[in-house]
């Protein structure tokens, strides 16, 4: 019996009772009756008068009990991810121990405020419906939606509406209760061989990568046999048809210690800024996949209107501590590399590798930057320390599979 107390006393609800168009047309009518009546003397008028008030106060008192009676709440759910359909359930209860509710509209109010460039908040209420509730029950319902863009959706004023069983008056409960939803990045099918990505073989970069472990791991590809290969790695069915031996290749299981950072540069083109959705999505992914492992010690930073860190482990708390980091990126015309290098050196402890998902090239961000960033970034390189992924390229584009 508290909790019921509690629920139906909560500040945040608000509770009416008003006139619909039909009530204030009875109360003219019945007003008009009454006074005709009483002072031209004519009963019949006061007769019809009589029952036009009686079916007002029946209302009245419906609603005034259907108010007092009822209370709501919103369970939302843990994530939300772009381009992903998602589940809000509300759940009403009638605490009235006599009275059956019936025909309720329930409304959420639902605003959507991305970070990403030329998208306004924009909002929508999304209604569904309940026939009855039976006294001290409670009844469920669930809308559903698809985020078409990552930031912040905000949800509230939620209210409960009927106007049974005349129409003359709507009883109103509103839960004024904030309610947020982050939404993710839009995670990306990574193709075989993307460690490469991070530990930089294809072009001589060296990663922060240790063995760890017994197991080969993933299967990635083949390669002729070479003097000194094991035969247990020979692939014997697909040397039998070429005629000659192979060996299968795999990703070693690795520890990595590496930051992986995301260059959000505002273009006034829609496609470039595309190409940043892109890279945060591709960052997203990646730091899931390397927290995995929890011998790995991975930074995830972001350089836009303001540099953004953090630590990224296989937590889910931490899971969704980057992911909410990435979802409120701001794109900006001169992205805060240099405060996002300092907040992820400060953040290891030490000088790490950094894997750079940009939607341009280096030579073009180090044209007209702080020379401090341009000193910190030539560092980098020449120490072998950055892995610059232009997602522009054929080649930085090569390692996700993009879905329209």
């Amino acid at each position: 019996m508290q909790l019921r107390n509690e629920s139906l006393n909560s500040p945040y609800y608000t509770r009416k009772v008003r006139l619909t168009r039909l009530g204030l047309h009875f109360l003219f009518v019945s007003t008009f009756a009454m006074l005709g009546g009483a002072l031209r003397g004519f009963n019949l008028l006061l007769v019809v008068a009589g029952l036009l008030v009686g079916a007002l106060f029946i209302q009245w008192r419906w609603s005034r009990g259907a108010v007092m009676a009822l209370s709501l709440r919103r369970r939302l759910p843990s994530e939300a991810y772009v381009g992903i359909p998602f589940a809000v359930d509300f759940e009403v209860t009638n605490h009235s121990r006599w009275m059956t509710l019936w025909l309720l509209r329930v409304e959420d109010r639902v605003e959507s405020h991305s970070f990403s460039s030329g998208r306004q908040a924009d909002g929508d209420t999304r209604i569904v419906t309940l026939r009855q509730i039976g006294p001290g029950s409670s009844e469920s319902c669930t809308t559903y939606g698809v985020p078409q863009n990552r930031g912040t959706l905000t949800l509230g004023p939620l209210r409960v509406v009927s106007s049974f069983p005349l129409d003359l008056l709507t009883a109103r409960v509103v839960n004024t209760e904030p309610a947020t939803l982050d939404v993710y990045p839009k995670l990306l099918t990574l193709n075989r061989g993307w460690q490469r990505v991070v530990s930089g073989r294809n072009d001589g970069v060296s990663g922060s990568t240790d063995r760890t472990g017994p197991n080969e791991g993933e299967f990635y590809g083949l390669r002729p046999y070479r003097d000194g290969d094991t035969l247990r790695k020979i692939h014997w069915r697909t040397s039998a048809r070429l005629d000659h031996p192979v060996v299968a290749q795999y990703e070693q299981s690795r520890r990595y210690e590496l930051c992986l950072m995301v260059d959000a540069f505002l273009e006034s083109s829609s496609a470039a800024n595309d190409l940043v959705e892109q890279a945060i999505s591709a960052t997203a992914t990646i730091a899931l996949q390397l927290a995995g492992n929890n011998a790995s010690r991975i930074v995830v930073a972001a350089a836009g209107d303001e540099a953004m860190a953090t630590l990224a482990s296989g937590s889910p708390d931490n899971k969704r501590k980057v992911l909410s980091l990435l979802s409120r990126v701001k794109l900006s015309q001169s992205p805060d590399l240099l405060g996002a290098f300092e907040q992820s050196a400060s953040l290891s402890g030490r000088a790490q590798d950094v894997v750079m998902l940009s939607p341009r090239s280096m030579q073009e961000a180090i044209q007209g930057v702080d020379p401090k960033l341009r000193k910190r970034l030539d560092d980098s390189v020449r120490r072998g320390r950055l892995r610059w992924l232009d997602l522009s390229s054929p080649a930085g584009s090569h390692w996700f599979e993009t879905a329209e």
